[in-house]
């Protein structure tokens, strides 16, 4: 073997182990959600387009030794059907999450855009995980006066934030985000803090939040799963700047029977005393594997201004 040769072999030797300690010490992973179906809105236009959220994530994590890592996520939201970003010219790129952060045993600190300490927690209480524009309860109620980021458009995400998530103790866990800046017009800073309970069979959030223009929330959870039933509801309380007050309650089930799982959901919005809205909804999913599953929704929505819409959609989700 020549001189050459066998530096070329111990420089592609090196390289190989070089790049085995980092896969040791460091993972990144895509993945994502991608939706499109067929729908009927509330104003009677039949649609192609998306029904459930579409994502691409970027994730890692790196291994800093004793117990701490370093992480990252940033995700996109799209719209399957047009391939453009979600709420083109109106959000950002990465609508989804923009992190960067430190995990340990002290729990997980992060710092960029993401969804506050409440709304990063309350999808567990909603049959469609606030993740459906035909029958979610959580998508058309919750939150009716209250936006994370009033400044930014309106979001459940807040930016140039702070979010610590604590590790469990006796199956609590407590969700803080906040941030230390004041936009143009602020009259306080914006913060939240949510305390949930978890021990598989029982779920329960407590939560409140203000944000920079002075609107407050609370919100109080309660989910059991009960082998193939989970039964679970949300009462929402949120007042804008101005002292319009929502009082909302959301009720839901859900039931597993092989790879189909069945879905009801109801709630309403009381608003300054007027019922604004009343939702009624129905749903199945069926799995055609781990990642990708077909679906059909059905609601009927009554609205203070314009009486009772009957909304439906057939969809089809790919995961991975």
């Amino acid at each position: 073997m020549s001189l050459s040769t066998s530096i070329r072999l111990l420089a592609a030797v090196s390289i190989l182990q070089v790049g085995v300690q980092a896969a040791a010490q460091s993972n990144v992973t895509i993945s994502g959600s991608l939706d499109i179906g067929v729908f009927r809105d509330t104003a009677g236009v039949k649609n192609v387009g998306t029904i459930q959220r579409s994502h691409l994530q970027f994730a890692g994590t790196e291994d800093l030794g004793d117990g701490l890592a370093a992480t990252f996520r940033l995700r996109h939201r799209l719209d399957v059907d047009t391939g453009t970003p979600e709420g083109t010219g109106s959000k950002p790129f990465w609508h989804g999450e923009s992190t960067v952060g430190l995990k340990g045993g002290f729990g997980a600190i992060r710092l960029g855009r993401a969804l506050d300490a409440i709304q990063s927690q309350d999808w567990a209480f909603d049959p469609w995980e606030n993740y459906d524009r035909i029958a979610s309860p959580a998508w058309d109620l919750w939150h009716w006066n209250y936006s994370a980021d009033p400044a930014g458009g309106g979001s459940g995400r807040v930016a140039n934030a702070v979010f610590y998530d604590s590790p469990k103790v006796a199956d609590f866990s407590l969700h803080v985000s906040a941030s230390p800046e004041s936009p143009a017009g602020a009259v306080t800073k914006t913060r939240a803090a949510s305390l949930v309970y978890n021990n598989g069979t029982l779920r329960a959030l407590l939560g409140s939040a203000k944000n920079s223009a002075g609107a407050t929330e609370t919100s109080l959870g309660l989910r059991g799963n009960f082998g193939s039933v989970s039964v679970m509801g949300l009462y929402n309380l949120s007042e804008s700047a101005a002292g319009s007050k929502a009082k909302v309650a959301t009720l839901g089930a859900t039931y597993a029977l092989g790879a189909t799982l069945l879905k009801a959901g109801w709630g309403q919005a009381d608003v300054d005393g007027v019922k604004k809205e009343r939702l009624t909804s129905v749903g199945a999913k069926y799995s055609l594997s781990k990642r990708t599953s077909i679906y059909a929704d059905l609601a009927s929505k009554r609205f203070s201004t314009t009486g009772t819409k009957q909304v439906y959609g057939v969809g089809l989700t790919h995961s991975f």
